[in-house]
């Protein structure tokens, strides 16, 4: 019998948007050997593939980890629940599909900031090599890239009446492509391929698994990145209830995301010295940002009672409506199925005539009392549809640290949303604009009554009762990691290796500075691809 090969290049801890894209990227050049390790599953859930079946697969929890952050006192002491892919494709495979670059200015910040190469105009050319998109100009959009986008394509009236209202009530145009410059609203566009979610499983790991040089373990918890000296040599693994080293000639890159990456360099010794003190890990090299910087947007949303023809509330409920919604999508390939149920969103400036978005607003065509909460998501028995709202730059910031030297456990995360005031005014300044859309000319005839909050909440000070006692995760932590040239200050440097530690890189959302996108998907990839780039170019 053949032993177990326990010795490559490169080995890549997490599949899912980074490191996906990493491992498929790396493994082009059969003489080098990746080992690509995932904690979760493999993709089989067929709800992973059906784009509105999104909502059932945060409910089941089978490919999702359930982590909740510790009381938020800005949030009425409630624990925001913060699930995060557990499978092959990661987030990617449980997310809502929805494609956004980003805001231009916020990644030009970040350039500014100490991440030189990190500029929008660095990483345009990314955007469009990594996606596969038949709409939009040339100049900011890819034809040829392994992710499939998708615009929708309207079933009924909502979307285009909401696209309209926005422009009418002079919050934001309404414009061809949102994703050309990061302003206005159009159709959600979705990584969708035929009506199938396409994560980066479909887009990158399909083909890249039938290479040799690729290995890919799943059911993988790592417990350790192995250091000699300060030096990444490989990991330490429980697979299947066994525990294993794993050994890297080249480099280990961490790709779990904004919870796990930090918590594998606490586990490992790299971190604040207090933090690995209390958790009983020896400290290795003291890097003051590591678990930091934890930064995550705040959804509100508010629901109408709609006319029943825009609202999908009873066609999603019953049998009946489910069976012909599910043979039309079989059908076709079209449909409220090849959606996540929002159906066009804007990007808006704060004030009218801004040149750059801060906010993000969007039209779902559900309603539900559960505001993204863990378990089922119990549909309104009434037609009913959600405006929901984002702040893109939140400056509030948590953390995310081990509180026990156990890699199985959750580390200790505090949100801290709210306590920078800049983000309560946003949010409620979001919850406003949201309220005049609706109250505008196309949506208006389409709305019969504003149902949660309601009109009683008329005030600010009952919107912000209304922010705090409901406001939700928007899906999206990061920055525990953060790029940056200065090493008091982040946690890797602007090619993602870490501060201090040869052969140790991190690429996943967790290096992201700020929240540049509302929906981080598409940065994230590119973090992979980028991330290989920067590793083929050493080696050279």
């Amino acid at each position: 019998m053949t032993p177990e090969r326990n010795e490559f290049d490169y080995i890549i801890v997490g599949a899912g948007s980074a490191g996906a894209a990493l491992a498929a990227r790396l493994t082009e050049r059969a003489q080098l050997s990746v080992l690509l390790l995932e904690a979760g599953p493999p993709d089989t859930n067929l709800w992973t593939r059906i784009p509105l079946g999104v909502g059932f697969v945060l409910a089941q929890g089978k490919v999702t980890r359930s982590f909740h952050t510790q009381p938020d006192p800005q949030m009425n002491g409630r624990g925001i629940y913060w699930p995060r892919g557990w499978v092959v494709g990661g987030s990617s495979t449980v997310n809502g599909m929805i494609w956004v670059h980003g805001t231009p200015r916020e990644y030009d910040l970040w350039a500014e900031d100490g991440c030189p190469g990190w500029a929008y105009a660095d990483l345009l050319p990314w955007f469009k090599k990594i996606e596969r998109f038949a709409g939009g100009d040339d100049a900011s959009r890819g034809r040829q890239g392994p992710v499939t986008v998708t615009e929708f394509q309207p079933v009924d009236a909502l979307p285009d009446a909401f696209l309209d209202s926005a422009q009418q009530a002079g919050i934001a145009p309404r414009v061809a492509d949102y994703n050309a410059r990061g302003l206005g609203g159009s159709y959600l566009q979705f990584n969708t391929r035929r009506g199938v979610r396409c994560n980066t499983r479909m887009a990158y790991l399909d083909d890249a698994l039938e290479r040799p040089n690729l290995t890919l373990k799943t059911g993988a918890l790592v417990q350790r990145v192995l250091l000699e000296g300060k030096r990444a040599v490989g990991v330490a693994a429980r697979i299947e209830g066994r525990e294993g080293k794993f050994k890297a000639r080249r480099e280990v890159i961490l790709c779990g995301g904004a919870f796990n990456s930090p918590q594998l360099l606490e586990l490992s010794g790299i971190g604040r010295r207090e933090v690995l003190a209390a958790a009983g890990v020896p400290l290795v090299h003291e890097l003051r940002m590591v678990g930091e910087n934890l930064s995550e947007h705040v959804y509100s949303p508010i629901v109408y009672r709609s006319k029943p023809e825009v609202s999908w509330n009873q066609r999603l409920s019953s049998p009946l409506g489910q069976a012909k919604l599910g043979l039309g999508w079989l059908a076709t390939r079209k449909g409220p199925l090849s959606s996540n149920s929002i159906t066009a969103q804007t990007f808006a400036p704060m004030q009218p005539g801004g040149a750059h978005a801060e906010l993000k607003l969007q039209v779902q065509q559900v309603s539900t009392a559960n505001n993204r909460g863990a378990g089922k998501m119990a549909l309104d028995e009434f037609p009913g549809i959600t405006l929901a709202s984002f702040q893109i730059r939140p400056r509030s910031r948590g953390t995310s640290h081990i509180a026990n030297a156990d890699p199985a456990a959750d580390p200790t995360m505090f949100s801290c949303h709210f306590t920078h005031p800049d983000d309560l005014d946003a949010c409620l300044r979001a919850l406003k604009l949201s309220r005049r859309i609706a109250q505008t000319g196309p949506l208006a005839r389409l709305i019969e009554e504003e149902v949660r909050p309601g009109p009683k909440a008329a005030s600010d000070e009952h919107l912000v009762a209304y922010l705090r006692a409901t406001g939700a995760t928007a899906y999206h932590p990061l920055g525990t990691c953060r790029i940056g040239s200065d090493a008091a200050q982040s946690v890797v440097d602007p090619q993602l290796r870490v501060h201090g530690i040869t052969a140790l890189r991190v690429a996943d959302a967790s290096v992201m500075p700020t929240i540049a996108s509302t929906n981080t998907n598409a940065i994230a990839i590119v973090v992979g691809e980028r991330a290989a780039d920067f590793i083929q170019r050493e080696s050279a």
